[in-house]
């Protein structure tokens, strides 16, 4: 029988680089595939050696034990078995050799014609080549030749399809960090756009309205009435305005100071924009109707769709109203109330502008005030002041 085996370490060639002669310092290691030949029969296992030694780097086996030894300790390219040994089969030993080195190509070398034996190759050792006996020496050097190609080629596609996935799932992970990037920025737009519109409302609420009041300022006023004046003409429905002023307010502050003459105006304003704030129900506005602080202590509503009688019944219950609520520090007022004076005027009868309407009813509160003030006075009805 010959050796157990022959030099197991791979041999190299040194080969050097296109165009340039052999030198040490440009030669490239390059390795043999490593080969395992196993067979009981020592003149067809030396034979095979011989063979096989111009193209692979060749370890040999007498039988399955001697191979299994060798198994676990040399790495291998391929593993040629014969299929009737003693011992060990070479079924058997492929089926070992794919658990133990499953890169390593099986060979099996077979004169049996027994299909449970081929089975038994395909489903446990899977085999990747078989060859018949007699053995054909070039046709095995091809045979382990192709197999190692396409093992290699095999490898080289797995690689590259792991290769490919783990990409992919750089790349999906990079798409969902985008997405994600996406949504938080779409979240951050919407909570920004949001904010922006707030402040934009807000910015229009202060450009259109009383700092101090909250009512609509003199400006809106001023843009109001005239749209009102324009849809009343258009339309020829009346349109009539109501001028107040606080009567005393000077006396109120000088006795309680500013700060309590700001609260008397903001109470004063809840009451003009929203009737519901006050106990005495009596006196009720509508969506239509305009209140504005026209400056200090003088304050405007506009009344569309309504003629001077509806506008006095307003006024008058309006005045009332104001007298009879608990404002704070009403006590220092002469005859302990905050009330008003009120001026009416209204559009076509008694006004055909803007300029005339707020005229007259401005010259009404100052006769309301020459005539002992908390009242209404109304423009085509009171005598004009001399």
């Amino acid at each position: 029988m010959t050796s157990l085996g022959v030099d197991i370490q791979p041999s190299t060639h040194n080969v050097a680089p296109p165009g340039t002669a052999p030198h040490l310092e440009h030669t490239v290691t390059v390795r043999r595939p490593h080969v395992l030949v196993v067979d009981d029969d020592p003149d067809i296992l030396e034979m095979l050696r011989l063979a096989l030694a111009a193209d692979y780097d060749v370890t040999t086996a007498p039988d399955g034990d001697a191979a299994m030894q060798l198994l676990g300790k040399v790495a291998l390219d391929c593993v040629v078995a014969d299929q009737m040994m003693p011992g060990f089969t070479g079924v058997q030993l492929l089926t070992a050799a794919a658990d133990v080195q499953p890169r390593a190509v099986r060979v099996l070398c077979t004169a049996s014609e027994r299909v449970q034996d081929l089975r038994d190759a395909v489903n446990l050792a899977q085999v990747h080549r078989f060859i018949s006996k007699p053995l054909r020496l070039l046709e095995l050097s091809k045979l382990i030749e192709d197999a190692l190609r396409t093992n290699a080629l095999a490898e080289e596609n797995a690689r590259l399809v792991m290769e490919l996935r783990n990409k992919n799932q750089l790349l999906a992970r990079a798409l969902s960090e985008v997405q994600d990037h996406e949504r938080r920025l779409e979240v951050e737009v919407d909570s920004r756009t949001r904010e922006l519109r707030a402040a934009m409302a807000e910015l229009e609420k202060l450009a259109l309205r009383d700092g101090l009041t909250g009512l609509y300022n003199h400006r809106f006023f001023q843009e109001a009435l005239t749209q009102e004046l324009a849809r009343a003409a258009r339309y020829q429905t009346p349109l009539a305005l109501l001028f107040l002023d606080v009567d005393h307010f000077k006396n109120f502050n000088d006795m309680l100071g500013h700060p309590a003459g700001d609260g008397l105006l903001r109470t004063l304003a809840g009451i003009l924009s929203d009737p519901d704030a006050v106990a005495e129900k009596r006196f009720r506005g509508r969506l239509s109707d305009i209140a504005a602080r026209y400056g200090g202590e003088e304050f405007v509503i506009i009344l569309p769709q309504t003629n001077l009688e509806g506008a006095t019944i307003r006024a008058d219950r309006l005045c009332s109203v104001i007298a009879a609520h608990p404002f704070d520090g009403r006590q220092v007022q002469p005859g302990g109330a905050v009330t008003v004076s009120v001026g009416v005027c209204s559009f076509p009868d008694h006004a055909l502008n803007k300029q005339e309407l707020i005229a007259r009813a401005d010259r009404m509160v100052y006769l309301a005030k020459r005539s002992g003030r908390n009242q209404v006075k109304v423009y085509g009805r009171d005598p004009l002041p001399e």
